[in-house]
């Protein structure tokens, strides 16, 4: 379709559909989808972003729970457990969703969404039923917040040989090791977190999904000092005899390293 011109006049400012240029892929539901979001983001987010750079505390939590009641922090999130896809949803609203949230710029404000949507998909797409009654509908309602805890200091990139351990006691995990890097841990209520549950020297073959507790004792998260400070924070995370129950096993034991590659895929499009 060739939309009505939206946003700023200036070349290249906008999307050039933004402009009235045709485009096969986007509909009138992207353009209310659109026009929901910039609404939200100009109201709510970038009168707010200098100032809640400048707090301690970061931005508001609760504009999580406001953004639901408008239909955008659900908006990527199944409905069978809460979530409030625009009408015929596609991957192009998802794109109009983080690039209208960009315009706050480098601030970071309402950041958590993006890491919601990085962190959950292992649980909708390999975690148990009870696991995902329990934790997915107040995350996608913005009453509560996950983050993704991969990277440590010696393993970034480098997942197939990160060295966090999951040691299997009876009916718990004990989990030690440290993350790196984590965005949001300050935030978060769990956390996704890959973890070596076999040998040394088991590579890719020897890693797995938990969900922790950030509530769990043994579990301490600071925030680190980074060259451009935000109002959504890059943590460092320590575990120190974590004891995570069997049932928050994400999928099967030591297939982790696959469900997370498979994650990369949309964790690159959201980044």
């Amino acid at each position: 379709m060739a939309s009505e011109k939206f946003g700023d006049p200036y070349p290249h400012c906008e999307p050039s559909w933004y402009q009235g240029a045709f485009s096969p892929y986007y509909k009138e539901t992207h353009v209310k989808f659109r026009n929901k979001v910039r609404a939200f983001v100009e109201e709510h987010l970038r009168p707010n972003v200098d100032k809640w750079i400048e707090s301690e505390e970061g931005y508001p939590k609760e504009v999580h729970e406001k953004a639901y009641e408008l239909g955008i922090q659900g908006a990527i999130f199944p409905e069978e457990y809460g979530g409030t896809p625009p009408e015929d949803f596609d991957t192009f609203h998802e794109i109009i969703l983080w690039d209208e949230l960009a315009r706050c710029g480098g601030g970071m404000a309402f950041a958590q969404l993006s890491v919601n949507s990085m962190a959950l998909p292992p649980i909708l797409v390999a975690g148990s039923e009870e696991m995902k009654r329990r934790v997915v509908p107040d995350v996608v309602k913005g009453k509560k917040f996950i983050s993704l805890a991969i990277s440590e200091p010696t393993a970034g990139s480098d997942v197939s040989n990160l060295q966090t351990v999951a040691v299997r006691e009876g009916d718990h995990y004990i989990v030690n090791g440290s993350k790196k890097w984590i965005t949001g841990g300050h935030m978060a209520d769990y956390l996704t977190v890959a973890v070596r549950t076999g040998d040394e020297s088991s590579g890719m073959m020897g890693i797995s999904m938990l969900l922790i507790d950030t509530n769990s004792p043994g579990v301490k998260i600071r925030k680190m000092k980074t060259q451009f400070d935000t109002c959504h924070s890059t943590t460092y995370i320590l575990l120190e005899d974590v004891k995570v129950p069997v049932s928050n096993l994400i999928g099967e034991e030591n297939q982790g390293f696959f469900y997370l590659v498979t994650n990369f895929n949309h964790e690159r499009l959201v980044i």
